[in-house]
């Protein structure tokens, strides 16, 4: 059966539409989890363990070593109980693709290999689970190298089966599929078969939000899950049976989760409608999802 058959580009959708909305939200993301809460002995052990092969000698994996003490030595020093924590609280999430400016800070005129090393010891920390990077982070990134080493990490078997039943599509159409569902295990966690409905929906915002909308429409990486049983048989065939394109007002936001007193209602709508100049529209409605429940 081919993967793609009655699947269609996103079209807009109200709530009222598909019944209730709420059972496809995303995944809510966890504020803390064992990769991420490992000292750092710990951490060092098991990456280098995962991503380097101690007696070849290779260069790339002296570059990772040195990249990855220097990452954590920078880490250590921002508030926070977690690796995570500390990379929220550091800012470099918020500095997208010139976050390595911020451990370079106070150290002169950086050589070119210092952001190198950075870069290649921030994959291993994105690959081996430590961190969780939001979506703006990641979309800004395209590191290849990354989403390789996060799929031999944390879901090698299920990624592999991806592929083959992808081989139909054109290259680009695959890979397109494969980063997608990688950029999804990256940021919420878990495996492949985790996956639901609501991430989909979620990365596809997120992709639109940050101008990746040629990327956006591909449906591919929807329908393998669908193929592979990853979703539940109650999960439509077309994506764009949940989809919903564009930016929702606060009201609808609020309103979609049916909450019953009124003043808590246009408090919250109050709230959000303060807060929505500073945020993007996939972080509202994360934060809406998070208070409205």
């Amino acid at each position: 059966m081919n993967p793609t058959a009655n699947v269609d580009v996103p079209r807009a959708v109200e709530p009222h539409e598909v019944g209730n909305a709420l059972e496809w939200e995303p995944r809510v993301g966890e504020a803390s989890w064992w990769q991420t809460r490992q000292s750092r002995e710990s951490l060092v052990e098991r990456l280098l363990g995962l991503f380097t092969d101690p007696g070849a000698g290779l260069t790339r994996d002296k570059t990772r070593r040195r990249g990855l003490g220097k990452l954590l030595d920078w880490l250590e020093g921002q508030p926070g109980e977690t690796w995570q924590d500390r990379w929220m609280a550091s800012g470099a999430d918020d500095a997208g693709f010139e976050w390595t400016d911020l451990p370079l800070q106070g150290r002169g005129t950086p050589k070119s290999h210092w952001r190198d090393e950075l870069a290649t010891g921030l994959v291993l920390l994105v690959a081996g689970q430590a961190i969780r990077p939001s979506y703006p982070w990641l979309l800004r990134q395209r590191v290849t190298v990354m989403l390789t080493e996060a799929r031999a990490a944390s879901d090698p078997d299920a990624f592999h089966r991806l592929e083959q039943l992808a081989q139909h599509a054109t290259a680009t159409a695959r890979s397109d599929a494969l980063n997608k569902l990688t950029w999804i295990v990256i940021h919420k966690g878990g495996l492949v078969s985790d996956i639901t409905v609501g991430d989909c929906i979620e990365l596809t915002s997120a992709l639109e939000e940050h101008h990746f909308r040629g990327s956006a429409g591909r449906p591919l990486f929807y329908a393998l899950l669908k193929e592979t049983g990853v979703l539940s048989a109650s999960a439509p065939l077309r994506l764009r049976a949940l989809r919903i394109e564009g930016r929702r007002s606060v009201e609808q936001i609020v309103d979609a989760y049916a909450i019953e007193c009124r003043a808590v209602r246009d408090l919250l709508v109050e709230y959000f409608t303060e807060r929505a100049p500073e945020l993007d529209h996939v972080s509202l409605r994360s934060i809406a999802r998070n208070l409205c429940r």
